[in-house]
């Protein structure tokens, strides 16, 4: 079952967001994130928003997207894991 994520960094000079369509236990790479610039909230009922002093450069928001995802999509059985997950999604 696909499930919609959105990983969200807004720093004072702008806001970028990604947008997946989660697969259980998919790995995802850098290469597959699509990095959209701008305040246009993407609605998702998983959302990871973080605020930052600062914009990370374009390939550190894909690498910190790609690692959300996969950690998101994780279905590990052990509640331990899926706790540490959500609390540390990089």
């Amino acid at each position: 079952m696909l499930s919609s994520f959105v990983f969200t960094i807004a720093a004072p000079e702008g806001v970028w967001h990604a947008h997946f369509n989660l697969e259980p236990g998919r790995c995802y790479c850098p290469s597959e994130v699509t990095v959209n610039h701008g305040a246009a909230a993407l609605r998702s009922p998983h959302t990871l928003r973080v605020e930052a002093t600062t914009l990370p450069s374009e390939e550190e928001f894909r690498e910190l997207a790609a690692r959300a995802a996969t950690r998101t999509a994780d279905p590990s059985p052990d509640p331990l894991r899926r706790l540490l997950n959500l609390l540390i999604p990089f």
